[in-house]
């Protein structure tokens, strides 16, 4: 008997996908259904316009693909947020930085959390352990797609990731993860507009009601 037969084999990509119910041509889906926006920015709009039709359209056909298969789309607190049907997962979206989708360096969210974010937070994991090992059901986890785009040369790559940010407090940077799922970047033929990027979340300070 091997010493492989004492160990838990390393999950794919896919099987940390799966357990919580996604698949990566859905999110795949999404993020070119951001990329054709982007792409279709008008040249002389807003200087933060591609990111924010990016974001609307990535988070519109993320939950739109996620509601044909059960998914619950949640819009209390105006973060475009997607509700899986039997378990305890939010989903949202992110804007990373240059370490998304590199398991070794450090993901930071580009933009500070408010309170709605943040109060939705408390209840994720605290380590890196958690996931694989037990069952958490004492509270939604809050996931999120991270994405970066990086406009090179001759074409568009976009990083990501599906990851878990421990616990924020608001109108803080998110840099600290429970746990991080590294995607494969997607390449895109060059946009004409330039990576220059304005707020994408949208959070106000609401109450929330337990």
């Amino acid at each position: 008997m091997t010493n492989a037969a004492f160990h838990k084999l390393t999950p794919t990509t896919e099987e940390k996908l799966a357990e919580l119910d996604l698949r990566l041509d859905v999110l795949d889906r999404a993020i070119a259904a951001g990329i054709d926006a982007r792409a279709a920015s008008p040249p002389f709009g807003p200087t933060n316009a591609p990111g924010l039709l990016d974001w609307i359209h990535r988070v519109g056909t993320l939950r739109q693909l996620l509601a044909a298969e059960g998914w619950q789309r949640l819009d209390h607190w105006n973060a475009g947020l997607v509700r899986h049907p039997s378990r305890p997962i939010l989903l949202g979206t992110l804007q990373g930085n240059r370490g998304t989708g590199s398991p070794d360096a450090p993901l930071r969210s580009d933009y500070a959390k408010g309170p709605a974010i943040a109060a939705m937070m408390r209840d994720n994991d605290h380590d890196q352990f958690a996931l694989f090992e037990n069952a958490r059901t004492e509270g939604l986890k809050l996931w999120f797609l991270v994405t970066y785009p990086l406009q090179l040369e001759d074409r568009l790559v976009v990083l990501r990731e599906v990851s878990q940010p421990e616990p924020t407090p608001q109108n803080q940077i998110i840099e600290r993860w429970a746990h991080r799922i590294p995607l494969p970047p997607m390449e895109f033929a060059q946009t004409r507009t330039p990576n220059v990027d304005g707020p994408e979340e949208v959070d106000f300070p609401v109450a929330l009601r337990r």
